[in-house]
Formats: C-alpha cells, sequence, structure tokens
C-alpha cells in the first residue's frame, strides 16, 4: 500500500517521506542513465545517472515526484548513495568494452555538509574496482551548504583524489557566478531553459556565460538539446558537451550496451 500527499500546487502527487525511505531501503530507487555527447565528435564520453523508482507494480516513478520529497531532508543523501551505488557496479561493467566510458552522479549539496562524505565516496568507487577519475560529481542546485569554506575544501579533495566536480543547472540555485571563485569545480551544466533559448534575444546572455566559465577554465555541458540546429549552436558557442533528447532519453541499465554499440552520433551535428 502507498502513501501519497497532494503537492501544495495540487496538480501532483509526492510519496509520503515513510514510503520513500522504504523504498530507497528496498532497492527500490535505481539509476537510468542518460548519455553525456562530446559536442565536437558526436561521441559518447560519459553517462548521468538519473534516479527513478521501480515500484513493485513495475510502474517507473518520475523523479519530479519523489526527489523533491528527499531534498527537504538528509533523506536525499541516502537517495544518492543508492544511485551511486547501483551506477557505480553497472559503470565497472560497461568499462570492459568502453574503457574510458565515465559515469556522472548528482550529490545534492547537503552533502557538503558531512565531513566524511568525500571519504564514502572513495570507498565505494574503490570497492566497485574503479579509479575516482572515472566519476564525475555533479552538485545538484536545491539544497546548499551551510559552510562555504568548509564545502570548498571537501570539494577540493575530491579533485584531489581524482573526482571531477560540476556545478549541476548552474544559476537556478544556490550557486552562483560568485561562487566559481570561491568554490574549486571543473565544469557547469546548464539546465535546457539554456537550450530553449538558443537562436532567441537571450542567446547573447547565454554566450556570455558560457565565455565566462571559460574564462575560468571550465568545461560546459548543455542540457535538454532536442534538435541538430542547438547541438550546432551550442559548439559554436563554445559548450563542449550535450545531453538530450536528440541523441537519447534516460534509458534502463539494460538499454546501454545497445546504445553504446550505435555510438558515435556525430551524422546529428551535420
Amino acid at each position: 500500500m502507498y502513501l501519497w500527499q497532494v503537492t501544495s500546487a495540487g496538480s501532483e502527487i509526492e510519496p509520503h517521506p515513510v514510503e520513500l525511505v522504504r523504498a530507497i531501503t528496498a532497492g527500490e530507487i535505481e539509476p537510468w542513465y542518460q548519455p553525456i555527447i562530446e559536442l565536437a565528435t558526436g561521441e559518447v564520453i560519459g553517462l548521468e545517472a538519473l534516479a527513478r523508482w521501480r515500484r513493485p507494480s513495475g510502474e517507473i516513478g518520475s523523479p519530479a515526484t519523489f526527489v523533491p520529497v528527499a531534498e527537504r531532508s538528509d533523506m536525499i543523501i541516502e537517495l544518492d548513495r543508492a544511485v551511486l551505488s547501483r551506477a557505480l557496479a553497472d559503470l565497472a561493467v560497461w568499462r570492459a568494452n568502453h574503457p574510458a566510458l565515465r559515469v556522472s552522479v548528482n550529490l545534492s549539496g547537503r552533502h557538503l555538509d558531512h565531513e566524511n562524505w568525500v571519504g564514502g565516496l572513495r570507498r565505494a568507487v574503490v570497492a566497485a574496482g574503479l579509479a575516482p577519475s572515472a566519476v564525475d560529481l555533479e552538485l545538484t542546485e536545491t539544497a546548499g551548504p551551510a559552510d562555504l569554506e568548509t564545502a570548498g575544501a571537501m570539494m577540493a579533495r575530491a579533485r584531489a583524489l581524482g573526482f571531477r566536480v560540476w556545478f549541476d543547472d548552474f544559476g537556478t540555485g544556490w550557486s552562483t557566478l560568485a561562487e566559481l571563485v570561491r568554490l574549486p569545480v571543473d565544469g557547469l551544466k546548464l539546465d535546457r531553459s539554456y537550450a530553449d533559448r538558443l537562436g532567441t534575444v537571450a542567446e547573447p546572455a547565454i554566450a556570455a556565460v558560457i565565455a565566462k566559465a571559460a574564462e575560468f577554465g571550465l568545461d560546459v555541458t548543455l542540457e535538454g538539446i532536442t534538435t541538430p540546429r542547438q547541438a550546432a549552436l551550442a559548439l559554436k558557442l563554445g559548450c563542449d558537451y550535450g545531453q538530450g533528447f536528440l541523441w537519447s532519453p534516460a534509458v534502463p541499465a539494460g538499454d546501454v550496451p545497445g546504445l553504446l554499440a550505435t555510438a558515435p552520433y556525430a551524422q546529428h551535428l551535420g
């Protein structure tokens, strides 16, 4: 039996926190994967692990309904760990045929308030037979750290171990251009709203964000790309990588080997 509660908007339903805790403990939260494409070549360079809820009925729950519930407390840390553990196991299998493949995992800013989070990540990666250099950590925007100085020190430690650290959905939450100076990161991910505005009067502002990232020596990934024109414009403006339905939606782990077999996707950028 599922416990549900209506959101404040009245248009969606959310799981009760107790039910979500049960789902995490039961292993019902699993990663689905969306390819990350190098825009200059069209090649798949990595996969982003995105949380999905496979309920006992077989229904797949959208993260839009359950991730916000987890984000309201440290429950998001357990959810992130559940996705991370399975993503690392999957990557270890896929790298037998694709040794350069990387995985990107989302981490709530709440992790940054716990001093042991980097050590825990490293132990999980080593246990999976991987090196930290195979893993990108994407810091999500909805919950920021309480202490930026401590957060910065922990992020620097993660990078020293070999992890790459990104701001996910940059500019939509707690991170700003000011944090690019204060916090050590390797790259920015721009959300789909930027892709939607390519080719409009907003494009110069988007170009300015990408140029500023380049000044800091940061890579840029644009999410939400759905057309070849958007991919071409993103490349022209200086984006390094792209994600979106142009190449593939997020797919379950069982579909990834077939997806990788169809790479590269360079023909989409013609």
